[in-house]
């Protein structure tokens, strides 16, 4: 309508032709492989109204002769303002993948080409991505540091905001852990790597990011259902507009407008945009806060959560215990060597005694219980209480005072076996994360019920539960009777967060509705669990559950604004006001409302990357 003020019918034509066979390429290189494919998407709609009133309105620029006065209306200008509209809408939510790109594109920087690698006491400079477990490596300040490690020599301060969110420089020692990505700010340190530099947290986030991405939760699977027989049914109601105006005495000009209006303003683009749009918001938002989604399907379980179960050692405490006192009558440095390569709080608490490493063979982990292994062909084992009962090897008077004592103050107490006899035991205390009381607090405030489940002896769980504020745990539990539980809860109906760091947590995490794995989780509770906390700080799983619950009602919201456009839009467009108002939509104001169902929507995602959870 606006061309005609500036512009003859001919340069409509000529502009509308470049729109309808330039810009709007892909929309009918899209519908034919949808039809090859014998499906029909929101690209047919757009294609089949542009061509309708982009040719009808050639036929009336070039055959003018052959329509009567009444029916030579120019469409040009409403084919042209579709494609823009759909276009605009397409291009903002490029825009908003494009921010999670970007965030990828900043981690995928962080990834350095060379480093310095120690052999045989000299500097080697290598390929970072050949660093294997164990190599040592020396970082300079400046440099990015090329795997995760311990740190073995030097002092410094790192930057490692993008991979856990936390903003001020963070300051490292000798026994401390590094992370890949991370800048070295000031000192020249020596690390040690803990894995090879393939395996390191920074790969593992680019590759769950572009995981998680690619995934839908069932609500948006029954989107894509929805639309595949949306489509069809608007043609339908497309022909039936036509039909019922042209039969009822209007002219054909009228009829067409109205079919072509109903076929524009029922694109559903705001309906395929409604869900991926929101989970690349939930994703990009949780990776900045330090919040890894490896399955955007938390996101729909997140509507109702009866239960957040924690486990004890290294989630609700800091996980970084040591060993109190010992009284070993003899083979200390067996008892310490048992425990060298495994990866738990209290094997790590045990290594810091110093003492003289000796060969053990047939090592294995049992877990909830301990550690078996031979010692010269003796059979070595550090294990708990339980497990000591179960074996009935009995305990002398010292080494019983001792355990009392010990469960007395609320610490975990193993004991050190050869042969069936008890040569040592070590009291091992562990502090409650500072933050743990809070979040205890603020998931009760929400109305959720908060569980500890722990291995540990009922006087140590106690302690713990009394500190942060639980009232009901359960302890001497074995990973099995952690399954249980929670295989319980959910036979029952009730929706179960698991928070956990261990490898005795994967299952329990993997039959939880949501498992979120801590920072410092172990590689195979990281695998099993639907989020993963990169952040030392408890405070994450609230955040996770927030952002979960405010995606989902985004999703929601959206998926409302698409519906009821379409439920409004459909009969407007198809003239049902006309016998009383005297108005028919045109398919340019048809294109400008669908499209405005678009932009509505990704508006609506955007605001998680703002909002506060």
């Amino acid at each position: 309508m606006f061309f005609h003020f500036y512009y003859s019918d001919y340069l409509q034509f000529l502009t509308a032709s470049i729109i309808q066979f330039y810009a709007g390429y892909e929309f009918y290189k899209s519908s034919l492989k949808s039809l090859k494919n014998r499906i029909a998407d929101m690209n047919l709609l757009v294609s089949i109204g542009t061509f309708s009133a982009y040719f009808y309105s050639v036929a009336v620029l070039f055959f003018k002769d052959f329509f009567p006065v009444e029916m030579r209306h120019l469409y040009f200008e409403g084919s042209s303002a579709v494609i823009t509209f759909v276009l605009i809408g397409r291009y903002l939510e490029l825009k908003t993948r494009q921010t999670a790109t970007e965030f990828m594109k900043k981690l995928i920087s962080l990834k350095p080409d060379k480093a310095i690698k120690l052999v045989d006491g000299k500097e080697e400079v290598v390929d970072a991505v050949s660093i294997k477990k164990d190599d040592v490596v020396i970082v300079r300040p400046g440099d990015k540091i090329p795997v995760d490690g311990v740190v073995i020599e030097g002092q410094t301060e790192v930057d490692q905001s993008i991979l856990t969110g936390e903003s001020k420089l963070l300051y490292k020692k000798e026994g401390d852990t590094v992370l890949s990505g991370s800048i070295n700010k000031s000192g020249l340190i020596k690390i040690k790597a803990i894995k090879d530099a393939k395996d390191s947290i920074l790969n593992q986030i680019i590759k769950l990011l572009l995981e998680a991405q690619s995934k839908k939760p069932k609500i948006g699977k029954l989107a894509d259902k929805i639309t595949a027989y949306f489509v069809p049914v608007v043609l339908i109601i497309s022909i039936l507009v036509f039909d019922v105006w042209y039969f009822l005495g209007y002219p054909l000009n009228f009829s067409l407008t109205a079919a072509i209006s109903v076929l524009v303003i029922a694109c559903p683009c705001a309906l395929g945009l409604a869900t991926p749009i929101t989970i690349v918001n939930v994703v990009g938002r949780g990776a900045k806060e330090g919040l890894l989604f490896k399955d955007p399907e938390v996101i729909e379980k997140s509507e109702k959560i009866d239960y957040v179960i924690f486990d004890k050692t290294g989630t609700l405490t800091e996980g970084k215990m040591k060993v109190e006192e010992y009284i070993v009558k003899d083979f200390l440095s067996v008892f310490v060597s048992l425990e060298k390569g495994i990866n738990h709080p209290v094997a790590q608490s045990i290594l810091q005694i110093p003492s003289q490493e000796v060969e053990i063979k047939d090592k294995q982990v049992i877990v909830g219980k301990g550690v078996v292994g031979t010692y010269k062909g003796i059979k070595v084992i550090m294990c708990n209480k339980k497990f000591l009962d179960e074996l009935n090897i009995p305990l002398e008077k010292e080494f019983e005072e001792f355990y009392l004592k010990s469960k007395e103050k609320g610490n975990t107490v193993i004991f050190g076996v050869i042969d069936s006899k008890v040569y040592g035991v070590f009291s091992i205390s562990d502090s409650v994360r500072p933050e743990s009381k809070e979040v205890i607090k603020t998931l009760k405030d929400k109305g959720i019920k908060v569980v500890m489940l722990t291995g540990d002896n009922q006087k140590v769980a106690e302690k713990v539960a009394k500190e942060v504020g639980i009232e009901e745990f359960y302890y001497d539990l074995t990973p099995i009777d952690k399954y249980n539980f929670i295989k319980g809860l959910k036979e029952k109906g009730f929706t179960v967060v698991f928070v956990g760091d261990g490898i005795n947590d994967a299952p329990s995490m993997v039959e939880s509705d949501i498992g979120i794995a801590v920072e410092t989780a172990s590689d195979l509770a990281k695998e099993s669990g639907s989020i993963v906390l990169l952040k030392s700080d408890l405070r994450g799983v609230v955040k996770a559950i927030n952002l979960c619950q405010k995606g989902l009602k985004t999703i929601k919201q959206n998926l409302f604004w698409a519906y009821i456009y379409n439920i409004i839009g459909i009969p407007i467009a198809g003239g049902l006001l006309y016998p009383f108002f005297g108005i028919l939509l045109n398919p340019m104001y048809a294109g400008i409302a669908m499209s405005f169902s678009s932009i509505t929507v990704v508006l609506n995602a955007l605001k998680l990357r703002y909002i506060s959870i």
